[in-house]
């Protein structure tokens, strides 16, 4: 039997981490606890997360909090104090402060004027298409691979996070590496727990690949899409879709086809502001 190298070894333990903070990101994550739980030493920890990442453990972790915390000021009518705390922030102007670093504007505003509201408005006779760009153009036929996720959408970094570190360690991520997000089901009607995505990449030849549990292939046909080149936060997107289905779909003449969609992440999540991050939408037609 094949012995793991050091850096796959610490890869799987980082995927046992990921998979406990987000199961856990609402209660205090002590890093003794967390060394603990990925069986590395708390001496080392954070600069083994970083070796293959390449971000800060606690980076990340303040990253998946606020995400899930701007998710809570568009979805729910929660208090900025409750959503706050519940992102492990001991005051309001803590909470506030740091989000408005990450998001470009301070909660409260956020809820009400971030970019999903835009998303709320009707397409009306000779007006312009919200602040998004929405292109007709030929999508390429590709093979993807990845990892499968089952639940919430807002959870698929989880299987991201695992999918970069298992590229990392074996030296098969660079420059040219292009992430794809496959969106199996609707979740307006679908339940939550019942969602299936897959967190991939677009690979040239699969069999260059080592094989690998739970690793999914998933071929896209080229042809026909209707893309929007989304600027803003991920959780906005939802708002994105809805919009796109309920508004821009019905006043075209276009009608969908018969793949599920996806999505390509531009720039990476750790190196730019949320307001920042670019994803082009693609929604496959006839």
């Amino acid at each position: 039997m094949k012995r793991q190298s050091t850096a796959e070894h610490y890869q799987k333990r980082l995927s046992v981490l990921s998979d406990y903070i987000y199961d856990n990101l609402e209660d205090d994550l002590d890093m003794d606890k967390l060394a603990e739980v990925a069986l590395i030493s708390p001496y080392h920890l954070h600069r083994i997360y970083r070796g293959i990442y390449g971000n800060s453990l606690t980076d990340s972790i303040r990253w998946i909090r606020l995400h899930y915390a701007a998710d809570r000021l568009i979805k729910t009518d929660m208090s900025i104090e409750a959503i706050g705390r519940l992102a492990r922030y001991n005051s309001v102007q803590s909470f506030t402060r740091v989000f408005s670093e990450t998001f470009g504007m301070p909660p409260a505003r956020f809820r009400r004027e971030g970019d999903h509201v835009q998303f709320s408005q009707p397409i009306r006779k000779n007006e312009d298409y919200p602040m998004q760009e929405i292109t007709i153009r030929e999508s390429e036929t590709m093979t993807l691979i990845g990892f499968e996720h089952h639940g919430d959408y807002m959870k698929v970094g989880q299987q991201f996070e695992k999918l970069q570190g298992w590229l990392a360690t074996r030296n098969l991520i660079d420059e040219n590496t292009r992430f794809f997000g496959v969106y199996f089901d609707d979740p307006d009607t679908v339940p939550t727990d019942e969602l299936r995505s897959l967190a991939c990449i677009k690979v040239s030849n699969v069999n260059d690949f080592p094989e690998e549990e739970g690793l999914k292939r998933f071929d896209i046909q080229g042809g026909k899409c209707a893309v929007m080149h989304y600027k803003g936060p991920y959780a906005n997107m939802d708002a994105a879709y809805r919009w796109l289905f309920s508004e821009w779909l019905p006043n075209s003449t276009e009608r969908v086809g018969n793949q599920p969609a996806y999505e390509e992440y531009l720039n990476d999540v750790h190196s730019v502001p949320q307001t920042e991050l670019r994803t082009d939408i693609y929604i496959p037609l006839e």
